[in-house]
Formats: structure tokens, sequence, C-alpha cells
């Protein structure tokens, strides 16, 4: 991807971030007050709930400004790898949120506390889930499109805030019909989603950032010896990066080639891969087939160590 086409994307990553964070904060505020009014342990813990989402918001602005700096001496690589640290934190902050649920129903069960179920409640939290619907929606849809990690991470934590606030009416509607013990039993079964949001993005994150193959490096070997003039291929290994995937090999060749002959196959071999694979940095190590030796040392080098 041109430096100019993912500049243009991080923008456009960062506009959204910025409005989804201030539709949390708004959903927050209003699921807290309210909560704290009805004596709604689901409905204040949905609000914490919504306020890790914009606490997320500003860790992904935080890491997406990091991970958009160019490559540089300390970071040839570049730092695209700040954004898939964000994710990461995403993923704890929702690892918490499901504790801290947990938590509060151990309380309610102390103090045996009833929740009020007002109509005008139930108005807030139906709104507010209408809202983070449309958010996550909107914002798993724009991260497919721009092959950001980084949003499709955040909307799935946002998404779990649905389920959430479902839980948290059907508790208030059972304690309207005098079953408020629902409002602990639903908020203890709505924390087991959250929870596999958590482990889907800590797992997708952790396997950018150990650099888990993303193609099997027998398909690469394969179309590679597809290649004219391709002998073996081998030590073939792959990786993702933000939104970009990279790929480095060892393409044998004759030991009788020129050097700029072998310098052909060897891009020959990194169209083939980027033309039919997911992959856009590619990197071709030429050399002789297995079994070559040579006794060629150049003018001024010392001799062959036989032992070697």
């Amino acid at each position: 991807m041109p430096d100019s086409a993912k500049r243009a994307t991080t923008r456009r990553v960062k506009i959204i971030l910025a409005v989804v964070l201030v539709l949390n904060v708004a959903v927050a505020a209003a699921k807290l007050i309210v909560g704290a009014l009805i004596h709604s342990i689901s409905m204040v813990a949905d609000g914490f709930h919504s306020l890790t989402d914009s606490a997320s918001n500003v860790v992904g602005l935080i890491g997406i400004s990091y991970a958009s700096r160019p490559p540089d001496e300390d970071h040839p690589y570049g730092h695209w790898k700040f954004e898939t640290l964000s994710a990461l934190i995403i993923g704890g902050l929702l690892a918490m949120t499901a504790w801290e649920i947990l938590r509060s129903c151990f309380e309610r069960l102390h103090t045996g506390t009833v929740p009020d179920t007002s109509t005008w409640a139930l108005v807030v939290m139906g709104v507010t889930m209408a809202i983070n619907l449309a958010v996550s929606t909107f914002e798993r849809r724009r991260g497919e499109q721009l092959g950001s990690h980084l949003l499709t991470a955040d909307a799935a934590h946002t998404r779990s805030d649905v389920y959430v606030s479902l839980a948290v009416i059907a508790s208030l509607l059972a304690a309207r019909f005098g079953f408020p013990q629902a409002d602990i039993v639903i908020a203890v079964v709505i924390t087991g989603a959250i929870a596999r949001a958590a482990l889907q993005i800590v797992r997708g994150s952790a396997g950018q950032l150990t650099d888990t193959a993303v193609v099997p490096p027998r398909t690469v070997r394969e179309l590679a010896l597809q290649v004219p003039g391709v002998l073996g291929v081998h030590k073939v290994r792959t990786r993702t990066g933000a939104g970009s995937n990279h790929a480095d090999l060892h393409v044998q060749v004759r030991a009788d080639l020129r050097l700029d002959e072998a310098h052909v196959i060897g891009h020959m071999v990194a169209d083939k891969l980027r033309g039919e694979l997911d992959l856009d940095d590619i990197v071709t190590h030429v050399e002789p087939p297995d079994g070559h030796q040579t006794d060629w040392r150049p003018e001024g080098a010392e001799p062959k160590d036989e032992k070697s």
C-alpha cells in the first residue's frame, strides 16, 4: 500500500474512533446516572462497560497515532505493532469489565437491594442499546474495509455492550414481575459473552505480535515452484502487519546463471506470490540448489575453512 494511501487510511481510522468515543461517553453517562438512581446493579455495570468502550477508544487513538509513524532508524519495519498492542489492551479492558460485573454480583447477594423498574429506565436502555448496535456495526464494516485490526477489535468491544444491555433490560422486566434476583443471574450470564469477546481479541492480537504465519509454507512453495527456473524453495516465513502481509523465502536456481539472471527469477517469484496470495512485502533470497559446492572465493578473501 502506498504511503499516501496509508496516511489517508490512518486519518479515516482516527475520525471514526473520535466519533465513536463521543457516542460511547454519552451512552456511558446515561447508563451510570439512571442505574444509580434506580439501584440497578446490572445497569450500573453496563454503564462501566460503556465507559471502558470510551477508554478503549482513547487507547486506540494513541495507538494509531504511534502506528502511523513512518519507519525510522530504531524501527526500520515501521510502528504498526503499536496498533496491535492497543487492540491487546482493549481485550484486557474487556476482561477487567467481566471481573467487575462478577464482583458486583457478589456484593448484591450480600446487600439484597431490589432495583427500581421504572419505564423511563427501560427507554434509556433501549435507546443506548440501539446506539451501540449501530456504532459497532458501522465500526466493524469500516474496519474490514480499511484493513484495521484496531477498528474491528473495538467494534467487538462495543458489540459486547449490546449483549449487556439486552441482559439489563431482561433483568429490569423480571424485577417488575417479582423476580429481582434476575438482576444478578443475568449479569453473571452475560459475563461469559464479554469474556469470550476478550479472548478473541487477545488471541488475534497475540497472533500478530508473535508473528503467526498467515499463509501455509506449503502453499508458498507450490506457487514459487511454478515459476520457470526455480529448482527448489525452502525457509519460507510469513507474518502479518497492519493491513499488509509479509513473506521471505529462499529460492534455488541453477548455479551457472549470471547474477542478473538469478535476480530476474527472484523478482518473478515475488510477483507470482503477490498476485496469487494476500502478500504485500516479499523478500527472496536466491541461492544454488542443494548439493552444489564451490571453492571459489573473492580476491583477498580468506581460504575456505574445510571444517565448516
